[in-house]
């Protein structure tokens, strides 16, 4: 079982595998500080995706975001409500077993990741296109 503030962060935060996977890249890499492209061919993503997963995690409150001559450029600064959180998934996800149960619980949370953005942002899902 997913403990209940690691659930909350990956519904809450970290609600696609791309986020979760720039996440770890941050945890791993603290002093990292880089701009969405430079992540995006750290990680051999599409920049257009990263950028917008990172801006998200940057409002979310786990990166912090300066603005740069480059573009904006994003670190590792976790607010205090998500410090502990944080380090559970990342110790959750360092164990196989619970690996497995964090990424199905990270697929089915990602199928309505739009769902609940739009709920947060008090859009009506059925009046957002795709």
């Amino acid at each position: 079982m997913i403990d209940q503030s690691v659930r909350s962060l990956l519904e809450d935060v970290v609600d696609t595998p791309l986020k979760l996977q720039l996440v770890l890249l941050f945890v791993e890499h603290q002093q990292l500080r880089a701009t969405a492209a430079q992540v995006a061919n750290r990680m051999y993503r599409d920049i257009w995706s990263t950028r917008e997963a990172l801006r998200e995690l940057a409002e979310s409150g786990v990166l912090s975001e300066t603005t740069t001559r480059e573009g904006p450029v994003y670190a590792f600064c976790p607010s205090c409500e998500l410090a502990e959180p944080i380090r559970r998934l990342v110790q959750c996800y360092n164990e196989p077993l619970e690996r497995d149960r964090l990424h199905r619980t990270l697929r089915e949370i990602a199928g309505d990741a739009s769902y609940r953005r739009a709920m947060r942002m008090g859009i009506a899902f059925e009046s957002m296109s795709f």
